[in-house]
């Protein structure tokens, strides 16, 4: 099929601005800092996990976040944390044992597996990061205890 000429520039104008947006062409979002670290608990690395970096304060931005792989994180995804404080939160979970504040989480059905870290790591964390404007990549690391 051959599409006439007005045809084909609209739609060479539409995919063209499709990709920029989803690019992040413009600099309409909010300055970004790559941060990456160690998260321990009890002196362990913690072998598999989760961490958020979710905005408090006056901060106006969107949550961020990595994986937590053999203790080591980064956050470089669309450029990293935004700038501001964030409450820090991080998950990590075991085969079910005897843990203190072992807790089910949400759609895993039967209880096999706990969230093994104190929730005031997490769902009530204590955790904060400022991160300022300009500021280079950032090296933070979370050293959990009991």
């Amino acid at each position: 099929m051959i599409l006439n000429r007005q045809v084909w520039i609209a739609l060479s104008i539409g995919c063209t601005a499709a990709v920029a947006m989803a690019s992040g062409c413009g600099g309409d979002g909010p300055e970004r800092v790559v941060v990456s670290g160690l998260v321990t608990f009890e002196g362990e690395p913690i072998k598999e996990g989760r961490i958020r970096f979710c905005p408090i304060k006056d901060t106006n931005a969107p949550m961020s976040g990595a994986m937590i792989v053999d203790g080591r994180y980064t956050v470089d995804a669309k450029g990293g944390v935004p700038v501001g404080t964030h409450g820090v939160e991080i998950e990590a979970v075991r085969a079910r044992g005897n843990a203190p504040n072992a807790r089910e989480m949400p759609g895993m059905g039967a209880a096999s597996i706990e969230q093994y870290i104190p929730d005031r790591y997490n769902i009530k964390t204590e955790l904060q990061l400022t991160i300022e404007p300009d500021s280079p990549s950032i090296t933070k690391d979370f050293d959990l205890v009991e």
